[in-house]
């Protein structure tokens, strides 16, 4: 409903309709004066423009600040508009309407909403503009008139508007001036609503010569830009045609370059090698063109520029970050490891989170046969990337981490650019196996090399001597295995986020035997599935009695044997299917390499079982003491390093202060020579946890004693007797296990690190925490031990426990 005009109650002007049709306009502001072309879409605006060509009102348009909105509300549109009428219309196929419209004054609006007919209408009210400062607004008014040239031909360069140009030439009003500049500088609608709706005049005109200002600098600063733009493009032609010139020369000299030289411009710019790179590779591309093709220099030039140009500057493969596929992957191919495959799930949802995350720098250490290197493989297959191995064992020479230098005759890139080439992408997996076996010479050491290559601060810029350019290897997730970690040194495995990967117990070795070796190798024999049957029962015979190791490659051996023998009875005739027992299996594989053999040698005084860490794993150590006339002294033997000794003489000083305590003449010590042997004496050994099983040994050898059968001992003893903890605890206890072992004795303080030991060996496994020798030995010869009668030294007295 839209009632007729009543008189206006405001001084001037003509009278005010009390309701107009209205028209929110978004992103669009019209200023009196101007003419403006406007679409018209929305079914509310389209009835409003209706009614104003119908009834011949008014029509109000105004700013909706928000564009978003489909239906503007009272509180949605602005409060400053503009009253204009509609010229001419023109129906569009979309359904919309574009209209010319003229805009005759400001107005002020209040009650913007819908009309029963669908329409949107509001009151209009007069607008006042304040002349307030008259000095003010002439000073404005004349700014604005010395920018509005300059601005005007800045933004229109081409077709400036001729029409303002001369009416800002005539003395037209400074209100009018501000209506016909405003929409020619750029303003945003915020910006042109500020200044449709600031009432004093003054304020107004200072507002747009700010405007103005902010306009010039922008096409000052444009113009600059597309001049040094048409300078570039002019030099570049100029090249482009003196090159065209040169081949015309070289081609009449007979000295063509093919191809080549071209195939190479597209390859840089293909590639998409950082600027830097591309700059240098250029220069080198323009050294080649110079250089005959016979020339030796040709080919070290060809050689360079085929290297920089296949580097993966910018590709690179997604990665899967489905915690669920990954962890599929890892429990699909490797049985146990719970702990690294918690750390690796844990990486990727890390990924998952932080796309650009740094990858860490990864080290499994563990005995060999464990998995380390195939669990690499099997994170790039979860990850989804392409995998590079680079063998580290025995390497002395710096220049295969870092390159060579082009000035040397067959200089190649290092082997982590080798691998970043092969692999095709910049973001890989590479394992770095063996790093605990590399070497150093006068050559250089490699490991100091690694150190750049594993520093996530620095290889975002690693610069091989070969490419001489800086290639990022922040994307590149490295992982590297070892035995063990006192080899490694110092401040590159500090960089290293070591993962240990322990020996595996009877248990897991089953089931790594029928879930995956099984199946491998009946695949690698050619063998169908079925034709070879064998229980668990079959494989634990063959883990106790043929092998010895804490990971599974000596099985996978034995195994392999086995379906060589099949596969030839196969070939033979004997294809009947065929169940393994210990009769075929000692047939096929001999007679067994493991015996159990504690009871055998440790029956006698003078033999104690210790425990070993080794870098295969753990295993038992047998030590023996023994005594003869002759001397005093004590003789070691058995490949042992400075520390076990050392721990031998700790042991013996304990011993002889405690021994009369126990009833051993103290004489013995005198009159005779004590030797502590450990036998495989092939092997090196060294280390301080055989030292209360060094201590119990002579013991033993002195009271003439032996220990309890099937009891194994671990821990460094003092010159006071306390038993100190020593580490791989889990290693050690396996290998009790594997031996036969009921029995553990260890450090208190090593009760903590049973948590890494399978519940299932905490079970089967007695075993007793310790903080001194006395607690040893009372579990080694029973309680009564510690309430034997002291040595008395009195004439005619017998020697007590002087026996050998």
């Amino acid at each position: 409903m839209y009632p007729a005009r009543l008189p206006s109650e405001l001084a001037g002007g003509a009278p005010m309709p009390r309701y107009s049709p209205a028209l929110a306009l978004r992103n669009l502001v019209l200023f009196p004066g101007t003419i403006t072309n406007i679409t018209i879409g929305r079914g509310p605006s389209v009835l409003a423009m209706d009614v104003h060509l119908d009834k011949k009102l008014d029509l109000i348009c105004v700013l909706q600040p928000d564009a978003g909105l489909e239906n503007p509300g009272p509180g949605d549109v602005a409060k400053v508009g503009v009253l204009a009428r509609i010229l001419r219309t023109l129906n569009l196929p979309d359904g919309s309407v574009r209209a010319m419209v003229e805009v005759i004054e400001r107005c002020t609006l209040t009650d913007f909403h819908d009309t029963p007919e669908g329409g949107t209408c509001a009151t209009p009210g007069r607008f006042i503009t304040k002349t307030g400062d008259l000095k003010g607004v002439q000073a404005a008014e004349k700014r604005v008139r010395e920018l509005a040239p300059d601005v005007l031909t800045m933004t229109a360069p081409d077709k400036p508007p001729e029409a303002l140009l001369r009416a800002l030439e005539l003395n037209v009003g400074p209100e009018r001036v501000v209506d016909h500049l405003a929409p020619q500088v750029g303003l945003v609608a915020a910006e042109s609503q500020e200044l449709l709706a600031e009432p004093d005049l003054a304020k107004r005109l200072e507002r747009l010569v700010w405007f103005l200002e902010r306009a010039r600098e922008y096409g000052i600063l444009k113009t600059r830009i597309a001049a040094e733009v048409q300078r570039a493009m002019d030099e570049s032609q100029r090249e482009y045609h003196l090159r065209e010139q040169l081949k015309a020369i070289q081609k009449e000299l007979g000295e063509t370059v093919n191809d080549e030289v071209s195939a190479y411009e597209a390859k840089i710019v293909e590639s998409g090698m950082p600027e830097e790179v591309a700059k240098e590779a250029r220069r080198e591309l323009d050294r080649l063109k110079k250089i005959h093709v016979d020339a030796s220099e040709y080919m070290v030039a060809r050689t360079w520029l085929d290297w920089i140009v296949a580097m993966p500057w910018t590709k690179q493969t997604e990665d899967n970050t489905s915690l669920h596929e990954a962890k599929a992957v890892l429990d699909g191919e490797h049985y146990g490891l719970e702990k690294v495959k918690e750390r690796l799930l844990e990486f990727l949802a890390v990924r998952q989170l932080k796309k650009d995350a740094k990858s860490p720098i990864l080290c499994l250490v563990g005995p060999p046969g464990v998995g380390k290197t195939s669990l690499g493989h099997s994170v790039a297959k979860a990850l989804g990337r392409k995998v590079e191995r680079i063998a580290l064992g025995g390497m002395k020479d710096e220049a295969e981490i870092r390159g060579h230098r082009r000035t040397y005759v067959g200089a190649m890139p290092g082997r982590v650019i080798q691998a970043l080439r092969r692999a095709g992408t910049r973001n890989p997996v590479i394992i770095l196996d063996e790093l605990d076996k590399i070497g150093n010479d006068f050559r250089g050491d490699p490991a100091s090399a690694l150190l750049e290559v594993l520093d996530p601060e620095q290889n975002a810029n690693f610069r091989d001597h070969y490419l001489d350019a800086p290639f990022d290897l922040s994307h590149v997730l490295f992982i590297g295995t070892a035995n063990t970690e006192d080899p490694i040194p110092a401040a590159l495995h500090d960089r290293l986020e070591i993962i240990r990967l322990h020996g595996y117990i009877e248990e897991e070795k089953v089931a790594i035997g029928e879930r995956h070796l099984h199946k491998r190798l009946l695949e690698s024999h050619g063998i169908e599935a079925g034709h070879v049957d064998f229980s668990a029962a079959m494989l634990q015979h063959m883990i106790r009695s043929y092998t010895r190791e804490a990971g599974v490659r000596s099985l996978e051996r034995e195994l392999a044997a086995i379906y060589r023998k099949t596969a030839r009875r196969i070939v033979e005739g004997d294809a009947a299917p065929f169940v393994l027992d210990e009769a075929l299996i000692t047939k096929w594989l001999g007679p067994p390499k493991h015996h159990p053999e504690l009871a055998e040698r440790t029956d006698r005084p003078g033999i104690v079982i210790g425990l070993a860490w080794t870098e295969s794993g753990g295993d038992i150590l047998f030590i023996e003491a023994s005594k003869v006339a002759g001397p005093r002294g004590l003789k070691i033997t058995g490949s042992l390093g400075n520390v076990m000794k050392e721990s031998c003489e700790a042991a013996m000083t304990y011993v002889r202060e405690q021994a009369e305590r126990f009833g051993i003449d103290p004489k013995v010590f005198v009159d005779n020579e004590f030797h502590l042997h450990m036998p495989a004496g092939a092997i090196p050994k060294d280390g301080p946890s055989a030292g209360v099983a060094m201590a119990t040994a002579l013991v033993s050898l002195l009271i003439g004693k032996p220990i309890r059968p099937n009891l194994a001992m671990t821990g460094e003893i003092t010159l006071r007797g306390k038993v100190l903890p020593v580490g791989g605890i889990k290693e050690k206890v396996l290998a009790a296990r594997r031996a036969g072992i009921t029995d553990v004795v260890m450090p208190s303080l090593c009760e903590r690190d049973l948590h890494d030991v399978p519940q299932v060996l905490r079970d089967e496994l007695t075993y007793h925490f310790v903080e001194n020798a006395d607690e040893v030995w009372g579990l080694a010869f029973g309680a009564d031990f510690l309430t034997r009668p002291a040595f008395v030294k009195a004439e005619g007295a017998a020697v007590v426990g002087a026996v050998s």
